[in-house]
């Protein structure tokens, strides 16, 4: 469909809604408003009618703000009154205790959910103020922070989940670590959901009375603490049988026995840790009933022992090996055996690895939905047509940084996966026309990533002369493209919203006012390192393409007297 016949559609869909609108309850909306897959679309809903603008309104539930937003905070705090969370981007400029304590003043009854994480100073007059109005919060995120635990459990009794992992100025004192975890625990009974990682000077007893103070917690995250021990950490174990998410840094012989009164964990972290084949197959004993498993850089261990373990988790769908040290083809192969109900792997990292491992797991996990095979082996090995299987489940591949792959690979992973919506080919300098057979071949494709892919076939044409009315996200940044190519892709990829053309030095301001002509629904534009692009272009494209929101300008661009506030006057934030 042409990019004018889109527009008109739109329009015509538009006429009807407001004519049907008034028969329609607002639940009924709603619930049809919650199908939309792309949240921003529900701006040009609110654009049809002071009806649906209110609908939209009451569906957006989650607020970042950030250094562009903090001048709407208020406008935007009494526009959205569904707010279930809201989160301050790092290392937010500005007085943070004032800037909570502005949150506090508006009603939003619905907010149960607060992330200050990477801050450079703790707010407690501001977290005082908040709690005063929001005393029933859930959730809390200071990660990266500085950090008063026990000011924390002071202001916000009723938490279930919170992250304090890896304070900002760690303890110097491990009594003092102890003293605050301890009155963490103390002062919040009702926690689900912990995150104390990166704690160095916290001991396995303040870990003992936080599971023994706590009766529901779910899911806990122990990693790069410093002196918890292995006795007082697997008896802490033992006081939370109704533990379903475990993540920590080692795995010795008492917490394996202590693992067996888990009964319904089904999540287990060990990154990094140091574990061992014997300590693998004591954990296969255990029965335990584990869906995700995580084993990143995880050495000591081998191919017996974590086969010993998926054989008997026979229901595993999340399963992480990257960077580890003995995995190979025959290995991949004969685990992908055992993983008959595979959603997600992750295989980064293993440069032993080839396409017979990828396409061992395309045959051998029909459920399997998104692969992860980054930095490996793939395109050494060549395979024969006759050994391929199509999966019509596979919706993202992420293979950035494999120097090996070639075209003739990606032709046939377009060939085997119909249904791809994700495809990540970064820095993948064999790659050139192949990608374009994904973007002919897989005819759901959503986001594609292609930033300094084909170096090693330059100059070649990337031209898509057909079709992608589905393609939202596209990162060329780095290409050597030209003008013309441009224009081909962007009349081809006409339902673009974000288009990335960061160092893409061949590229004039002629080549970019085509894209943005053609791109009717383009939000997000990035224009950094583009020399030949000039400056003007910022405001004919803020003026030329209203659903601009963000513009990354080209190095020439300097903001002009009262362009900052006339962008943003028109919802288009303009900087890096």
């Amino acid at each position: 469909m042409a990019p004018s016949s889109s527009s008109s559609y739109s329009s015509r869909n538009c006429r009807y809604y407001q004519q049907w609108q008034p028969d329609l309850p607002d639940e009924c909306w709603e619930s049809v408003f919650k199908h939309i897959s792309d949240p921003h679309d529900l701006e040009s809903l609110s654009l049809v009618s002071s009806h649906f603008l209110s609908i939209t309104n009451r569906l957006l539930t989650h607020l970042t703000v950030s250094h562009h937003t903090l001048p709407f905070l208020p406008a935007l705090l009494r526009r959205f009154t569904n707010l279930t969370s809201i989160k301050l981007m790092r290392y937010l400029n500005g007085n943070i205790d004032k800037l909570l304590s502005q949150i506090a003043s508006f009603n939003i009854p619905s907010l149960h959910s607060l992330d200050i994480s990477h801050q450079n100073t703790f707010p407690s007059h501001g977290l005082r103020q908040f709690s005063l109005k929001f005393p029933a919060l859930k959730s809390l995120n200071c990660s990266s922070t500085p950090q008063d635990l026990g000011l924390i459990a002071e202001c916000f009794p009723n938490l279930e989940e919170i992250d304090v992992s890896f304070p900002r100025y760690r303890l110097n004192m491990i009594s003092d670590g102890d003293f605050h975890v301890k009155a963490l625990a103390s002062g919040l009974k009702k926690l689900r959901k912990v995150n104390i990682s990166g704690t160095y000077t916290l001991r396995d007893s303040s870990i003992f009375i936080l599971c023994q103070n706590c009766e529901f917690l779910e899911e806990l995250v122990v990693c790069q603490t410093g002196c918890v021990c292995r006795i007082g950490f697997a008896n802490a174990i033992r006081m939370t049988p109704q533990l379903r998410s475990l993540a920590i840094s080692r795995l010795t012989s008492e917490l394996i026995d202590a693992l067996v009164s888990l009964k319904g964990l089904t999540c287990l972290d060990l990154s990094y840790a140091s574990i061992s084949d014997d300590a693998l197959c004591a954990l296969s004993e255990q029965g335990l009933p584990l869906r995700k498993l995580s084993l990143p850089g995880c050495k000591g261990y081998g191919f017996g022992g974590i086969s010993c373990l998926l054989r008997k988790c026979n229901n595993l769908q999340d399963l992480d090996l990257q960077g580890t040290e003995f995995l190979n083809d025959q290995c991949v192969i004969d685990l992908s055996l055992l993983l008959g109900n595979l959603n997600f792997v992750k295989l980064s990292e293993n440069r032993e690895l080839t396409d017979l491992s990828l396409f061992a797991i395309l045959r051998n996990c029909p459920l399997i939905t998104e692969i992860k095979m980054e930095k490996t082996g793939l395109g050494k090995q060549k395979l024969q047509e006759d050994c391929l299987v199509v999966n019509s489940h596979v919706k993202s591949l992420y293979l950035a940084r494999n120097s090996w792959l070639n075209d003739a690979s990606v032709t046939m992973l377009a060939s085997v996966c119909p249904n791809l919506e994700m495809m990540d080919l970064s820095i993948c300098h064999g790659v050139s026309k192949g990608a374009i057979e994904i973007l002919w071949s897989c005819r759901k494709i959503q986001r594609m990533n292609l930033a300094q892919f084909g170096y090693d076939l330059l100059p070649f044409q990337f031209r898509v002369c057909f079709d992608v009315p589905t393609l939202c996200v596209l990162d060329l940044s780095g290409l050597g493209i030209s003008n013309e190519d441009l224009s081909f892709i962007s009349k081809s990829c006409y339902q673009l919203k974000e288009l990335e053309l960061s160092s893409c030095h061949k590229i004039t301001t002629k080549g970019v006012k085509q894209a943005v002509k053609n791109c009717k629904q383009l939000r997000t534009i990035s224009l950094s390192c583009c020399e030949k692009v000039s400056a003007g272009v910022v405001a004919w494209m803020v003026s030329a393409r209203p659903s601009l929101r963000k513009i990354r300008p080209p190095p020439q661009f300097h903001f002009g007297e009262g362009q900052w506030d006339l962008f943003l006057r028109r919802g288009c934030f303009v900087g890096q």
